[in-house]
């Protein structure tokens, strides 16, 4: 027995502490330069936040209830912004675990090493999680310093970072999985990210549904909100519980519901603690499984086979119908292969299918008498989100045109046809347009069909869901977005090595120009000021104008203002003069890019083969 115990803790000592993965990529991670830089940043955003809020809520005089209130604000925002950082992080760093060993050539050595497959696994997931939970660590003290204050609690604090903490276990144990499963393809990685964001947005739709709601749900003491029966598989909605924004019901008042349904209304926190470790645990076990076992890229499967279209023969020997190319041979492969984005391909066709289907519903609800304020606040949401991942799904399919060719080693062969660095470029661009048009197709024929309906109902010019105008404005901005978008990723992805590095840079420019925007048009709005030029800055960010476009009076009304009908045409034709502006200026500068990265492209291929 003594043995037994042993060698079951030698074991457990060689399948977590002493993993031989674990130790490397901790000790070797920890002198990086790139990881100091990240967790440097990741604790300026919240010490920013932090400070900034303290110093803006303190006032001379204030009451002890006043700073208490001020800094249960600010612990709220942190909690919020803390969560939403670890759901980008996190499934980048386990990513990486795998797809760094293929893109090096190192998977195979690392399988063929008498490691087993769980301490492949373990030790990839662990290493990644191990800079995950260091970071939540490190902002401990930020928010014991807002404890000073009163008003936040050593309970919501601690829930608030497991709820992080799980969130970063379950997002990093399915990428983990996704890239053992593909075997290290960077731009599954991407489609990860759309299937999340998915989740978090229909999840929280649903949650405002009143058949989400249980009828034990109460109100905040100063809210409007009720607690949804999707809060236990929602880390948002479950933190929108700790931070009491949507309380939970006492478990006497839900305890008819039984075993576990019960326990999800009284305590969700922890219930989506539990569950995201249960998930987690499952997922790590599949991926056990598929180590050595799993289908490799470029293998024949039988899914593959069974979807394969036959081979043509008419008894000449040619085995395939001739196809025209074209003058440019790079844009017929791009359209072709869909810009060659792998999954990204299926995920576009999601969300084409997805798009049509929710703007079907819609039509259907508004035929049959919903409000017109209700459907156009649905319409907005729908619109937004569509336009968001189409966006999402454009930028990070550009970041991997080029890096894809690297690590695919057909960049060598690209480079050895006549093709000059102006076709290569131009065809990436034509590819990449392709790509992108289903998807931006479908808001805009979204608002087509309302705008269309109210037509016909003759309500187009007296209360329509939304304005004519705006079915310029939003696809005109929105390709000039795109567009922008496109041409920063594409510059990154020959820039960068690696496809996660590309579509790492290109996010961060991208949401940072918008970031930057969307702060200015939310000041404009404020500040109460209905004048043309100053209305216009929010035509340059993606959300304001889709929002100013489709209605401009509720955009506007934020600013506490009263806006006549004279001044809501005034409104409008901004938000239509300001979309053409606005996609002249980013196509003038995606046209700047391309031609820089036609004059540069040798020069930076040259350096990165050297």
């Amino acid at each position: 027995m003594k043995t037994l115990f042993r060698d079951l803790g030698q074991w457990l000592w060689n399948l977590a502490p002493a993993n031989p993965i674990l130790v490397r990529v901790v000790y070797a991670g920890g002198r990086r330069v790139s990881h100091l830089w990240i967790r440097a940043g990741y604790l300026i955003i919240l010490a920013i936040v932090v400070a900034g809020g303290v110093m803006l809520t303190q006032s001379a005089g204030a009451s002890l209830a006043s700073l208490a209130k001020s800094a249960t604000q600010v612990f709220e925002t942190v909690s919020l912004i803390q969560l939403l950082m670890v759901c980008v992080i996190a499934p980048i760093f386990a990513a990486a675990a795998i797809t760094q060993e293929k893109d090096s050539q190192t998977f195979s050595i690392l399988l063929s090493t008498p490691l087993s497959n769980a301490q492949i696994v373990l030790g990839s997931l662990l290493s990644r999680l191990y800079f995950a939970f260091v970071l939540l660590l490190a902002s401990l003290p930020l928010f014991c310093i807002m404890m000073v204050y009163g008003g936040v609690t050593g309970t919501e604090i601690g829930l608030s970072l497991a709820i992080a903490a799980a969130t970063a276990t379950i997002t990093a144990s399915m990428a983990i999985a996704i890239s053992v499963i593909k075997v290290g393809t960077g731009r599954t990685i991407f489609s990860f990210y759309l299937c999340i964001g998915l989740y978090l947005a229909v999840l929280w739709g649903l949650s405002t549904l009143p058949r989400f709601i249980p009828p034990e749900s109460v109100l905040a003491p100063a809210g409007t909100e009720k607690m949804s029966w999707l809060a236990a598989f929602h880390p948002f909605l479950s933190m929108w519980v700790v931070l009491n924004k949507t309380p939970a019901p006492d478990y006497g008042s839900v305890a008819h519901y039984g075993f576990p349904r019960a326990e999800w209304l009284a305590y969700p926190a922890i219930s989506f603690i539990v569950m995201s470790f249960v998930v987690s645990s499952s997922v790590v076990l599949a991926s056990v499984w598929f180590v050595r076992r799993g289908g490799k890229v470029g293998e024949p499967t039988w899914l593959g086979r069974l979807l394969s279209r036959p081979k043509v023969d008419g008894g000449s020997g040619i085995t395939r119908k001739p196809r025209h190319v074209g003058a440019n041979p790079v844009a017929w492969r791009e359209a072709k292969t869909k810009a060659a984005a792998g999954s990204g391909g299926s995920m576009r066709t999601v969300l084409v299918l997805a798009g049509a289907v929710a703007a079907g519903a819609l039509m259907v609800a508004y035929l049959r008498g919903m409000a017109t304020t209700e459907v156009r606040l649905w319409l907005k949401a729908l619109v937004g989100i569509e336009l968001a991942l189409a966006l999402f799904i454009a930028s990070a399919t550009a970041a991997t045109s080029m890096t894809r060719e690297r690590e695919g080693n057909t960049l060598d062969l690209l480079l050895a046809t006549p093709l000059v660095s102006s076709q290569i470029i131009w065809g990436k661009v034509r590819g990449l347009f392709s790509f992108a048009v289903p998807m931006l197709s479908v808001p805009a024929l979204t608002l087509a069909a309302f705008v269309l309906v109210d037509l016909l109902r003759g309500r187009l010019f007296s209360g329509p869901v939304i304005y004519w105008d705006a079915l310029v404005a939003v696809p005109l901005a929105t390709v000039g977005f795109t567009v922008f978008a496109c041409a920063m990723g594409l510059q990154n992805s020959i820039k960068q090595r690696k496809t996660v590095a590309a579509v790492l840079a290109s996010a961060a420019i991208t949401l940072f120009a918008f970031g930057l925007l969307g702060f200015c048009a939310f000041g404009v709005r404020s500040s109460g000021s209905l004048q043309g030029p100053a209305a216009a800055a929010a035509a340059f960010c993606p959300l304001s104008i889709v929002l100013m476009a489709m209605d401009p009076q509720f955009y506007f009304a934020q600013g506490a203002l009263s806006v006549s009908a004279q001044e809501l045409t005034q409104l409008r034709m901004v938000a239509l003069v300001g979309s053409f502006v606005s996609a002249g200026i980013y196509i003038a500068i995606s046209w700047a890019i391309h031609s820089n990265m036609v004059r540069n492209f040798d020069m930076i291929v040259r350096k990165q083969s050297a």
